[in-house]
């Protein structure tokens, strides 16, 4: 067993092990020699060693309280905050409770195997050697590692942290699932692509260069991108064209086809009952479709909310007609003077007519006039400046005109 101990004084671990055998490690505490057969504590972040009953009184005392008061109390040595006080004597490895002391094994050890995990992350092996005080030596083990890129491997020491980097190109798949990665075996993830494609827009009338692997996740087989300009693809029908904005679906079906219309153009008339009454049937979707003879009646875009004005002709396809009616509109103060007008006129007309009438209303000083023609203003604030004398005889009031009294002059002399 004691050719697994360190022996290297120049190592922490083999100089904490030759100052405790010789009986020539002090307690930082009390400054006393730390005996072979005392009971000790050791610190698991700097590996000091101390007197167990003076790290105990240590703990408890003001001095080693923390500095935010919640974290517990300070080692002497390294200031690591700790939350339990030490209570039992352990061995190093802290397996055995009061350990007895051997004359061939190290003081304070239980003379197994220490077991404990090295404060490396990558090494998965535990601590091979005696129970000991100070920091577990490095692991012994050699692992096979692969470089960044994947491409080549090597034998390193167990727990080396330092990446491996070959000489070869990373070739890697690039984000945009096409092209490889060019550059020299690197850390981390391979940069976006960074060549230019050319990228058409879903009706195929318009183009874009943009970053390959932008956007791939929008392309429909025939496109990537709105345009937002009228589609014009042709219908399924093959005679008429597409009035949707560029999109990704498939077209619509023509809206003319005889499978889709049922009705008269005007709507009111189903076509079977047309059919019944001695219509042709329609074969293709440039057939005419049967009218029913009756006045057509869609809303016009003219009007208002009191009148809606309706189509007057008869049933037929296409936009209907212009409207024919007259309306009466006030102008915009409401005054009982009203003008007739063309009906596809009435909502401009309503924005720019206005009558002759001045307002006779006094404004909010209660002095003037409004005067204002065609007024539609209904606080009537007045913009003349006020120009009453203060109360100093010498000047005037020069806040915008109003009620009661003027301010006191605040001119000083």
């Amino acid at each position: 067993k004691q050719s697994d101990i360190p022996k290297n004084k120049e190592t922490h671990t083999g100089s904490l092990i030759e100052q405790l055998t010789t009986e020539k490690y002090e307690c930082m505490v009390c400054c006393e020699v730390v005996r072979i057969v005392a009971p000790v504590w050791s610190c698991q972040n700097c590996y000091h060693v101390f007197h167990l009953n003076c790290i105990k009184k240590w703990a408890r005392s003001p001095a080693s309280q923390a500095e935010d008061g919640n974290s517990g109390w300070r080692c002497p040595a390294c200031q690591n905050a700790s939350t339990q006080i030490p209570k039992t004597y352990t061995c190093f490895c802290g397996k055995v409770h009061n350990p007895e002391w051997n004359r061939n094994e190290i003081p304070h050890s239980c003379g197994e195997l220490c077991g404990k995990k090295r404060q490396c992350l990558d090494c998965p092996h535990l601590c091979n050697i005696l129970c000991h005080p100070g920091p577990c030596p490095s692991c012994p083990a050699f692992v096979t590692k692969t470089c960044e890129c994947g491409q080549t491997s090597h034998s390193v020491r167990c727990g080396q942290s330092t990446k491996i980097h070959c000489s070869n190109v990373c070739g890697n798949t690039l984000n945009c699932g096409k092209h490889s990665c060019t550059q020299v075996c690197h850390a981390g993830k391979c940069s976006p692509c960074q060549l230019t494609v050319q990228q058409v827009c879903y009706c195929g009338s318009n183009f874009k260069e943009v970053l390959c692997g932008t956007k791939e996740e929008f392309f429909d087989g025939f496109g990537s991108f709105s345009c937002q300009n009228i589609c014009g693809k042709k219908l399924n029908c093959g005679r008429h064209n597409c009035v949707q904005i560029c999109h990704p679906q498939p077209c619509q079906l023509c809206p003319r086809l005889p499978q889709v219309v049922y009705r008269c153009p005007c709507g009111q008339t189903p076509l079977s009952k047309l059919l019944e009454l001695g219509c042709v049937e329609r074969k293709i979707c440039t057939d005419p479709i049967p009218s029913c003879g009756k006045t057509c009646g869609k809303p016009l875009s003219c009007g208002s909310s009191e009148f809606i004005h309706t189509c007057e002709s008869l049933c037929h396809e296409g936009d209907c007609r212009p409207c024919s009616h007259t309306s009466n509109i006030y102008c915009r103060c409401g005054f009982k003077k009203k003008v007739s007008i063309s009906s596809l006129t009435m909502k401009t007309a309503a924005i720019t007519f206005m009558c002759d009438k001045r307002c006779n209303k006094k404004r909010s000083c209660g002095r003037h006039k409004c005067n204002e023609v065609c007024c539609v203003d209904t606080e009537h604030k007045c913009s003349l400046v006020c120009g009453r004398k203060l109360n100093c005889g010498l000047h005037r009031c020069e806040e915008p005109c109003h009620r009661g009294s003027c301010q006191t002059c605040w001119q000083t002399s």
